[in-house]
């Protein structure tokens, strides 16, 4: 019987151990794309603590969290472009060009050991991103060619990630829709942040 409660216990604790949700991106100085501050949706307190008026509570807006930034590496040094820092919840890591002179692959490695590529599935277009970790593929995808407002990863077994300018044509501000399953890693999510805020504004 005292397993039996016991085995009952650690199902409540790990449906009250929800994952966040990415929910924004956003640039930290109006004016300048080399520094971002990325948001995220906390789940609510499942503790047993009801609210006075719970019907009000549910009616209450999720509020953001700052979870994670993402700037350049050498940021007092030079504009380099090549190189990121990034952190993302309790990860971090950086982000590189493979070859200096190459726009089209990318590597995440994370300090604790995770390693991302992206790609572009074709050559001389930057619109279409094969992100994996040699584990799992996911493909990102600008949904024009000639503007760069709106990316989608829709993959049939692991749901998908949607990012769009709450502005037409102003990159500083993204909404994201995060409805990838737990096989996907922060990592792989922190690279189609990347792509898509360093692909989808200028260099400045």
């Amino acid at each position: 019987m005292r397993q039996r409660f016991f085995i009952f216990g650690l199902f409540l604790l790990a449906c009250s151990i929800q994952a966040q949700t990415l929910s924004s991106v956003s640039t930290r100085w109006s004016d300048s794309f080399v520094e971002w501050e990325i948001y995220a949706i906390m789940p609510r307190d499942t503790t047993g603590q009801q609210p006075a008026d719970k019907d009000e509570e549910d009616s209450e807006p999720p509020e953001e969290t700052l979870y994670g930034e993402l700037k350049l590496r050498w940021l007092n040094v030079r504009e380099d472009f090549s190189e990121w820092n990034y952190e993302l919840g309790e990860e971090s890591g950086t982000i590189r060009q493979k070859w200096k002179d190459d726009l089209s692959q990318w590597e995440l490695r994370s300090y604790t050991g995770n390693v991302v590529t992206m790609r572009a599935i074709w050559s001389n277009d930057l619109t279409e991103w094969r992100v994996t970790n040699n584990s799992i593929a996911l493909d990102l995808k600008s949904k024009w060619k000639n503007q760069f407002d709106e990316w989608r990863v829709d993959d049939s077994k692991r749901g998908s990630f949607y990012l769009y300018t709450y502005t037409e044509r102003d990159p500083r501000d993204w909404g994201i829709q995060d409805a990838l399953n737990e096989e996907i890693s922060q990592s792989m999510k922190m690279a189609l942040i990347f792509l898509t805020v360093f692909f989808g504004s200028p260099k400045m």
